[in-house]
């Protein structure tokens, strides 16, 4: 457990060294936010009628949930697979293999920091959504907080393929952000799904990033779900950890 804490400690630190890092996970969501809000025409304007007792929805605000699964994608897509193929290029990850504290605490150590730094993220995507243009806070709050859970440990897994191959800090980033890129239009960066195509939509359903989305909009806006999504992370949670474990390189 001590080596544990101490490993966490030092990943958390080195994190804090890295403006990239740093600007991924707890910057990019909310910058993307103020971007729909403020530069993009129309988003702030009222969609439909509008009365006392049944506001009009604002594009805006299908966004706020969105900002919540850009930042769970961005720490687990490019942070995470960049700081283990950092470690594999180094040689910290052969070595570490070869005395008692093990090099899975590692992997377990960059878990939390990811963890820590993605909760941080979504507080302050949240916070600002809230006094920037008073978004509405989720009408089912323990729903929405387990939609951001399952969709963290899904696309964690799916960060893990990265990591278990990338030879490099490099080669896990670029391969990362191409990911991402993907992954902001099926979580509805550009298009929220309220607001997609029929066909579009239903393809990002199934997509990870795109079920955490729909689950944490219907969360937020509905106060229901359905296990449509949750069914859909699950299945890409249970295939990345296996394939993860299964190709996971050591050096």
């Amino acid at each position: 457990m001590h080596a544990t804490r101490a490993l966490t400690k030092v990943e958390f630190l080195l994190f804090l060294r890295n403006p990239t890092s740093v600007f991924m996970a707890l910057l990019l969501p909310s910058l993307l936010l103020l971007l729909q809000a403020y530069v993009i025409p129309g988003t702030m304007d009222p969609i439909g009628p509008s009365s006392p007792s049944a506001p009009a929805w604002r594009a805006i605000d299908f966004f706020v949930p969105i900002a919540a699964a850009v930042a769970v994608t961005s720490v687990a897509i490019t942070n995470y697979p960049s700081a283990i193929g950092a470690y594999r290029e180094s040689g910290v990850l052969r070595r570490l293999g070869t005395t008692p504290v093990g090099a899975h605490r590692v992997l377990l150590a960059q878990w939390l920091v990811s963890a820590a730094t993605l909760a941080v993220s979504i507080l302050i995507a949240l916070l600002l959504a809230r006094f920037a243009f008073e978004a509405v806070a989720p009408r089912n709050p323990a729903l929405a907080a387990a939609s951001i859970l399952m969709g963290t440990v899904t696309m964690m897994a799916v960060g893990s393929v990265i990591a278990a191959v990338a030879a490099s800090a490099q080669i896990a980033y670029g391969m990362g952000l191409l990911i991402f890129m993907a992954c902001l239009f099926t979580a509805g960066m550009w298009t929220p799904g309220p607001l997609m195509p029929e066909a579009i939509r239903a393809v990002s359903s199934f997509t990870p990033v795109g079920a955490m989305t729909q689950a944490l909009t219907d969360a937020w806006y509905a106060g229901t779900g359905t296990w449509g999504p949750f069914l859909v992370m699950a299945v890409w949670a249970a295939a990345g950890g296996t394939l993860a474990l299964r190709i996971f390189k050591w050096s």
